[in-house]
C-alpha cells in the first residue's frame, strides 16, 4: 500500500491495512479515515501533523515511531504501548490528541507528554506510571483501574472525568482541576476518616 518513502497532505479512506508491517515511511499532514491498522507494526515511521478519524489502531505497535502534532478523534487504539515511540527530539506540547477514542489497556509510561490531550475518551485500565502530563487536558475521560504513580500532573485539567484513582502523595497535582463530588477520591488515599455530614 505505502510505495512511498514521503507522503504529504494524502487523505487515506477507508484503507484495510491490517496485520501489515510498516517501515520507515514518513507522512506529513496526512488524514486517515476510516482506516483499519489494526495489529499493524509501525517501525521507525514518523507522523508529523497527521489526523486519524474514525480508525481501527489497536494492537498496533510503534517501534522507535516519531509523533508530532499528531490527533486521533473516535478511533480505537486498545493495547497499545505508547513508550516504544522514539522519544522526542525536542519536548514539544500537545503531541498526542486522544478526542472521544477508546485508549484502554494501552501504556504511556515513563513518557514526557505536556499538554498532551486525552478527553471524552475511555482509558480503562492504562499505565500512565512516571509519565509528564503537565498541562494535559484529561477532562470528560473514564480513567477505571488506570495507573497513576509518580505521575507529573501538575495544571492537569480533569473536569468531570470520574473513576481516577490518584494519591496527591504520589502524584504532584498542583494547580490541576477537578470536579466534585469525583474529586473526592483524592482523599481516599489518605490516612484519614470522612464523616457524612448529613
Amino acid at each position: 500500500m505505502f510505495i512511498e518513502e514521503e507522503y504529504y497532505d494524502e487523505h487515506f479512506l477507508e484503507a484495510q491495512y491490517s496485520q501489515k508491517e510498516v517501515t520507515s515511511i514518513r507522512f506529513y499532514d496526512c488524514t486517515f479515515t476510516k482506516c483499519d491498522f489494526s495489529e499493524t507494526v509501525f517501525k521507525d515511521c514518523k507522523f508529523s501533523g497527521c489526523t486519524f478519524e474514525s480508525c481501527n489502531l489497536s494492537l498496533i505497535q510503534v517501534l522507535d515511531c516519531d509523533f508530532s502534532q499528531v490527533s486521533f478523534t473516535h478511533s480505537k487504539l486498545i493495547g497499545i504501548n505508547w513508550s516504544e515511540m522514539a522519544p522526542p527530539r525536542k519536548i514539544g506540547s500537545g503531541l498526542l490528541r486522544f478526542e472521544e477514542c477508546t485508549l484502554s489497556h494501552s501504556t504511556f509510561i515513563g513518557l514526557t507528554l505536556p499538554k498532551c490531550v486525552i478527553t471524552k475518551c475511555t482509558a480503562k485500565n492504562v499505565d500512565f506510571r512516571e509519565a509528564d502530563f503537565t498541562e494535559a487536558n484529561m477532562s470528560s475521560t473514564d480513567f477505571s483501574e488506570s495507573l497513576f504513580d509518580r505521575t507529573n500532573l501538575t495544571a492537569a485539567d480533569f473536569s468531570f472525568a470520574t473513576n481516577y484513582m490518584i494519591d496527591p502523595g504520589l502524584n504532584p497535582i498542583r494547580k490541576a482541576k477537578f470536579t466534585l463530588p469525583e474529586a473526592i477520591s483524592l482523599l481516599y488515599c489518605m490516612d484519614i476518616q470522612l464523616i457524612d455530614g448529613d
